[in-house]
């Protein structure tokens, strides 16, 4: 049986909140050079993986998962397969609406679907149609600034008595991200917050170089446990953040731990200086916390991945992920951020020009974040990103939510491949898990 291996590309709305996530389908399970025979078998390897084998909860958290089917997915009857409370139907639009395909998309609304059309024909798309999605996706590189501002009051007047969204996607930059609220667009996806806000060489802002002073003395091979308290303690919220999770109930003290001097003891100067670091890159507040998402996941990655590169080096690659997003974080040029950081040359050519067994380990992590294939040799690449997913996704929410982060101490030496755990948290009724077997066994052997 294959392994399960899906992308996520989150879907922002206004206030750069993630509102839902796109699942991608890359190959067959593990297995970089192959290509889906068709759409429908694409999008039942999706929807099966991650009903049977992956968290879904644990990847898109509570919010919608969006899966592209096509025409002939929706005639025959294999949408409805999929449980709609966890996932919407995203349809091209480049399909033939004709009274088929319009009444089949009616019965799934009526069956509490939502429905998102991805592109618009204005020539040839039928009222009725338009009518029944929730969502209408925009390409912005395919049509541009000035016809996209024309386009979205025509989707509202056609649209009138309904609030139909329009999703702007194929975002780059945060000036297109800009745009695209001006013109009216209520979600916004692509790779833009990856990026710095304000491109050019533009110097560090004075409250972000506070911050990245805290980081760059917590990544000192000689700092002590003294300095690191304070710097923690000139910091309430950080302060407040550490005392909340030493004394939260997953650690298990029996006593109160009052202090930043008694948490640091309990906590140890690594897994310290990991969390503190992790915390103050979270509290930039002006940015998504789908970014922190992303340091976290590529740090986890390179910390898995890259265990061929030697032992004792977990801490490091952790760090080579983490500051991977310092351009984006800092709204300057990656080569300026890590110049007031004191790096070891390797780490810093990877962030910078990603060269060196470390620049690859960032560029297989990132070729996995856009859902591309990349011909990487890091063995097992695949499986490390969907664990470091899912481990990112539980750190998060210790850093957002109160909870306590999920394991912040160093990976083993050597990590052995292994599939990832079954699915807990959140999983259909066993009526709609039933009905997606057998759709989808059905499909596999015709197609098989």
């Amino acid at each position: 049986m294959h392994s399960a291996f899906v992308a996520r590309h989150p879907i922002f709305n206004r206030r750069l909140e993630v509102v839902g996530c796109e699942l991608l389908f890359r190959g067959h399970g593990w297995a970089e050079d192959e290509r889906p025979e068709s759409r429908e078998r694409a999008t039942a390897t999706v929807v099966l993986n991650s009903l049977t084998e992956l968290d879904l909860a644990r990847i898109v958290g509570h919010r919608k998962a969006w899966v592209d089917v096509s025409r002939e997915f929706v005639l025959n009857g294999l949408a409805q397969a999929i449980p709609a409370e966890l996932s919407g139907l995203e349809i091209s639009g480049a399909e033939v609406f004709d009274e088929e395909l319009i009444e089949a998309l009616d019965e799934l609304k009526q069956e509490g679907y939502q429905l998102a059309l991805d592109g618009v024909d204005e020539e040839s798309l039928p009222a009725p149609a338009l009518a029944l999605f929730d969502i209408v996706k925009l390409d912005v590189r395919a049509l541009g600034h000035e016809r996209l501002r024309s386009l979205v009051p025509r989707l509202r007047e056609a649209t009138e008595g309904r609030r139909c969204k329009v999703l702007a996607q194929g975002i780059a930059t945060y000036e297109d991200r800009d745009l695209c609220l001006d013109a009216g667009c209520d979600l916004f996806q692509g790779r833009f917050f990856c990026r710095p806000a304000v491109a050019g060489t533009r110097s560090v802002s004075a409250n972000r170089l506070a911050l990245l002073q805290v980081v760059s003395a917590l990544q000192r091979s000689d700092v002590e446990l003294s300095e690191v308290e304070q710097l923690i303690a000139r910091d309430v919220a950080l302060s407040f953040r550490m005392l909340r999770y030493v004394n939260s109930a997953a650690l298990g003290l029996r006593g109160e731990v009052r202090s930043i001097g008694q948490a640091l003891a309990l906590l140890g100067l690594d897994n310290a200086r990991r969390w503190a670091t992790l915390s103050v890159m979270a509290s930039v507040d002006d940015k998504p916390t789908e970014l922190t998402l992303t340091a976290l996941t590529r740090a986890r990655f390179c910390e898995l991945a890259g265990t061929e590169l030697g032992p004792g080096r977990g801490s490091e690659l952790f760090t080579l992920g983490l500051f991977s997003v310092l351009d984006a974080l800092m709204d300057t040029t990656m080569s300026e951020a890590t110049e007031l950081l004191p790096l070891a040359d390797d780490i810093r050519d990877a962030l910078v020009d990603r060269s060196g067994p470390m620049g690859e380990l960032l560029q297989a992590v990132i070729a996995r974040e856009q859902g591309e294939v990349s011909g990487t040799r890091i063995p097992h690449a695949d499986e490390y990103y969907l664990r470091a997913v899912i481990w990112a996704g539980d750190a998060a929410e210790s850093l957002f939510a109160g909870a306590p982060p999920l394991a912040l101490a160093p990976a083993p030496a050597s990590v052995p491949p292994r599939a990832p755990e079954p699915a807990s948290a959140v999983r259909p009724e066993r009526g709609a898990l039933a009905r997606c077997f057998a759709a989808f066994g059905r499909l596999f052997g015709l197609a098989g």
